[in-house]
């Protein structure tokens, strides 16, 4: 019988990596692609670090549900991903409640790729975290052979 999950270093390593890759999605996105960190009305810095945490959160989150929800499914990237599609709706649910955005008034098309956008960003989180965990878990159980 495999052992239970636990909070090890490939964990950890997992959700840094994973949170630096949902940053730097992040910033692609919104500060290349669409320019949105233009509409920012406050510091740029605070804005970003504020994301920083925010992500690092969303991190900690995908990586701990995707390693930790066995009975889930067995394969861990399969996991992630299935963990990742409700995350981004709830994220995105929760933003568009509180009236977060960089649109005053967004239309439709703002709202549907909006919320595309970020269930595709978390879905790919967890894709990451499922295939760093994977090789987390294979790298371990060499070791111990």
């Amino acid at each position: 019988m495999k052992d239970k999950p636990k909070l090890n270093r490939g964990f950890f390593i997992s959700w840094i990596i994973t949170f630096v890759f949902l940053y730097g999605v992040s910033y692609l996105w919104h500060g290349v692609l669409l320019n949105d960190l233009s509409r920012v009305n406050y510091s740029i810095n605070l804005f970003l670090v504020f994301v920083a945490v925010i992500y690092f959160v969303i991190a900690f989150v995908l990586t701990f549900l995707t390693h930790f929800l066995i009975q889930f499914n067995k394969n861990k990237i399969k996991r992630g991903l299935f963990i990742g599609i409700p995350i981004g709706v709830f994220i995105y649910l929760v933003a568009f409640v509180f009236g977060i955005s960089f649109y005053s008034d967004p239309t439709i098309d703002h709202i549907i790729l909006d919320l595309t956008w970020q269930v595709v960003e978390q879905a790919l989180g967890g894709i990451v975290a499922g295939v760093l965990l994977t090789i987390s878990d294979m790298s371990a159980s060499r070791q111990s052979i």
